[in-house]
């Protein structure tokens, strides 16, 4: 069996390390921050039981994730390392440079990025051929997508393996064909929600009529069928029209956001300080958290839909 060492103890770190242990795999979880490590078996055993995992499994399912002390000692019985540090790059760097001290030249590495350029990622490594983008979507327990991607560098027999073991826990497993920052769910995450701040500068609207838009209509509409084949639905004349039409009205802004610039710089940082987009008051975070994931399960529990033409995730 497999044994997963993951780098970054905190909200995918731990989130990665539950979803692989409650498929049977043993996990190593190391993190530079002492707090953050002594709080592992917290939230491990809080997201167990977010999960519906039943209370006579609890223990030997938490029992399979434990604490490394070091990085060395992480690396001394992982046969895959996953990193999941914040998105910074020169953090990212510093990390992968001393794991690469402590592993064996062909241990697999898979970077949680995000947002990041898989090769800036690899930059530096002695072997960035053994790198891959491998990213959950959170919480990792929950979404059963990831998306696998390969850096200007990596040897594709290590893209190929990670799909082999993600498609072995039962995950919904997409390949890209090259490098992209964001893979491809942020990138159309994120260019949603720059035109929802560009409506809020322009006073189109407020914070919670954006999200009642979304829930009350393409949030019903997406879990069915998705923007290429509803595209293809309505006919694509009538795409390009309506794209001819917006285009120019939608915002293009790759720079400062106003909107969040503002909030930030008053110290309205979102759901940890009490207040942003939206107010935070005490107990709130918590109550998303659990209607999220709610939500999430009642998705698929849903009849799947399989497009007739459409082949596996996993092939292309």
């Amino acid at each position: 069996m497999i044994r997963f060492g993951i780098v970054g103890g905190g909200l995918m770190g731990h989130g990665i390390a539950v979803a692989l242990a409650r498929a049977g795999f043993g996990v190593a979880v190391h993190d530079a921050d002492p707090v953050t490590l002594a709080g592992l078996g917290e939230r491990v055993a809080r997201a167990l039981r977010r999960c519906g995992t039943p209370a006579q499994e609890l223990s030997e399912v938490a029992e399979r994730i434990t604490a490394a002390a070091t990085l060395a000692e992480l690396a001394r019985g992982s046969d895959i390392v996953v990193e999941a540090v914040p998105e910074r790059l020169e953090t990212k760097h510093q990390v992968l440079a001393a794991l690469e001290e402590r592993v064996s030249d062909m241990t697999p590495i898979w970077t949680n990025t995000s947002v990041l350029s898989l090769t800036e990622v690899a930059r530096g490594m002695r072997h960035p051929r053994r790198l891959v983008g491998v990213h959950w979507w959170n919480p990792p327990y929950v979404i059963p997508l990831v998306e696998v991607a390969p850096g200007k560098e990596t040897d594709h027999r290590f893209v190929e393996e990670a799909c082999e073991v993600l498609d072995g826990l039962g995950k919904t497993t997409v390949r890209l064909h090259r490098d992209v920052p964001g893979f491809i769910g942020n990138r159309l995450q994120f260019a949603l929600v720059r035109e929802a701040l560009h409506l809020l500068e322009q006073g189109v609207c407020d914070a919670v009529t954006i999200d009642t838009v979304m829930r009350s209509s393409l949030a019903l509409r997406w879990p069915a069928v998705g923007p290429m084949e509803n595209a293809d639905f309505i006919g694509l004349e009538l795409t390009r029209s309506i794209l001819s039409s917006l285009g120019p009205h939608l915002s293009a802004r790759t720079g400062d956001f106003p909107v969040l610039d503002e909030l930030v710089r008053a110290g309205h940082r979102g759901r940890v300080g009490g207040a942003g987009l939206l107010p935070w008051p005490e107990g709130r975070g918590e109550e998303v958290a659990r209607r999220l994931e709610a939500g999430i399960r009642h998705q698929l529990a849903a009849p799947p839909h399989h497009p007739a033409g459409v082949r596996r995730a996993t092939e292309g």
